[in-house]
């Protein structure tokens, strides 16, 4: 009952509905219908196993931010990532709800979100079988012979659709007059204008039930067991040898780097300027920081305590803050030539949380107990909800007034970038410039225009009717 009133809530909210107002709605109904599930468990919605509260309140309160914010965006951009970050910070939530959390590192919790996602796959038949065994009998038991023909049942069905179509399809190639009575049949069933609507709210709602019910089916069985707090086994002297390979490139690279783009004591060839230089190679030296955090993780997780292995991954660690250092620093060169787009400034914000998550990691190095996810999730969550609310496209469009005359990557001018890439968030940052604000008036109506005449293409409203409904829209 629960996961069908969850699939109804989901689909009257989010059908081709995803950024509306009914998303804080979505989010809140979701919460109760969790909510009244752990009541039945004897559990409250903000507790998890061991009966802590903290991190419990902090997921519904991200959760509900995150959900309230969805609906004061058109930014395409924010509106994805904000996807993306809820739904893993839901199926952390969940996760922390049915497994103990306390000692997880990055890595268990990777682990965790693969088999959360994996393990409902086994529970596919469930929903069907758990009902009809309902029916059945009241106290929801079953023998297995007739669990075992219902299974081969469902499993059957599933088979012949598919079968059903292609058997069909061949068959009507085959045979004219087969063809011409399946033809008929099918031209025969009058279907409304809105059919396609129809069938998509319905597997919608039909999809959105099957995954809440295996779910909540799978963590209630308590089946996912993920290993915590346990040190590797295998021989540090490995990881010291290839670390300390790396470490000596890394540390010629940084000294590179110290003296060359940060002092400017080493002259660039000839054809270079500092922007060009500094763009070169920032999403290369991005990369490698991401390869540095996933490697030093891994050989705290995987290898025995070593205090040489120790001093070196520091080493590295260290290293990586100065190729952090190096790419905000690459990037903000560029981004003074070439002004700001919504991926600079995003990539920014990137390479700060980057670096936090890499003083946790060196935290956790010399003290064991730390509890690196907790805070990682915490940090990244509070830094994420903040860059949303900041509203990036206004401050973006904000600070590339100030140079109007100059172009922006592709576009002859700043206003041509503004009008063409960012969302009306961006409108707050034009209202001292009117001419410009009317030019992106006009771009938004047209748009709008543009998209409702495809409309009457295609469901074929006549052109006074259109003319109508977009004055009263306007």
């Amino acid at each position: 009952l629960i996961s069908f009133i969850f699939a109804i809530v989901y689909t009257f909210c989010l059908y081709k509905n995803h950024s509306g107002i009914t998303y804080p709605i979505f989010m809140a109904a979701t919460l109760t219908c969790l909510g009244y599930l752990r009541h039945k468990e004897g559990k409250t919605l903000i507790s998890d196993v061991n009966g802590n509260k903290v991190l419990g309140i902090f997921y519904i309160a991200s959760l509900m931010l995150l959900a309230i914010h969805r609906c004061l965006t058109t930014s395409w951009a924010i509106i994805a990532l904000e996807t993306l970050s809820t739904i893993l910070l839901m199926f952390s939530y969940v996760i922390f709800l049915y497994i103990d959390t306390s000692k997880f590192d990055v890595a268990a919790w990777f682990e965790s979100l693969f088999f959360t996602v994996l393990k409902p796959i086994e529970h596919f038949t469930s929903p069907v079988i758990d009902f009809i065994a309902f029916r059945v009998d009241n106290t929801g038991k079953m023998d297995e012979e007739k669990k075992k023909n219902l299974y081969a049942v469902f499993i059957g069905i599933v088979i012949a659709i598919p079968l059903l179509m292609i058997v069909i399809s061949l068959l009507s190639s085959a045979d004219m007059v087969f063809s011409r009575l399946t033809n008929n049949l099918w031209h025969s069933i009058e279907l409304p204008t809105n059919f396609g609507d129809i069938i998509g709210v319905i597997l919608t709602a039909v999809g959105i039930f099957w995954i809440a019910y295996t779910v909540i089916c799978s963590l209630g069985k308590k089946e996912l067991s993920i290993k915590t707090g346990v040190r590797g086994s295998n021989n540090p002297i490995i990881a010291i040898t290839f670390t300390s390979i790396l470490g000596i490139v890394y540390v010629a690279f940084c000294l590179i780097q110290v003296l060359c783009l940060f002092t400017g004591t080493v002259e660039l060839p000839a054809s270079y300027t500092y922007a060009g230089y500094a763009h070169e190679g920032f999403y290369q030296l991005v990369f490698v920081c991401l390869i540095n955090l996933i490697m030093v993780s891994l050989c705290q997780r995987i290898f025995k305590k070593s205090n040489v292995l120790r001093l070196i991954l520091t080493t590295i660690v260290v290293c990586t803050y100065i190729m952090i250092a190096s790419s905000a620093y690459r990037m903000l060169l560029y981004i003074g030539v070439y002004h700001l787009t919504f991926l600079r400034l995003f990539v920014l914000w990137f390479l700060v949380v980057l670096a936090v998550w890499l003083l946790f990691l060196i935290i956790s190095m010399y003290k064991e107990n730390f509890p690196v996810f907790k805070a990682s999730m915490v940090a990244i969550t509070i830094a994420f909800v903040g860059f949303v609310y900041a509203n990036p496209d206004y401050q973006i469009a904000k600070y590339d007034l100030l140079v109007t005359a100059d172009k922006i990557d592709e576009y002859s001018s700043v206003q041509d970038y503004i009008l063409d890439n960012l969302s009306t968030d961006a409108a707050p940052a034009l209202v001292e410039k009117p001419i410009l604000m009317k030019q992106f008036e006009l771009e938004v109506i047209s748009r709008y225009n543009q998209e409702h005449f495809n409309g009457i293409r295609k469901y074929n409203i006549s052109y006074e009717r259109a003319q109508v409904l977009f004055e009263n829209t306007k």
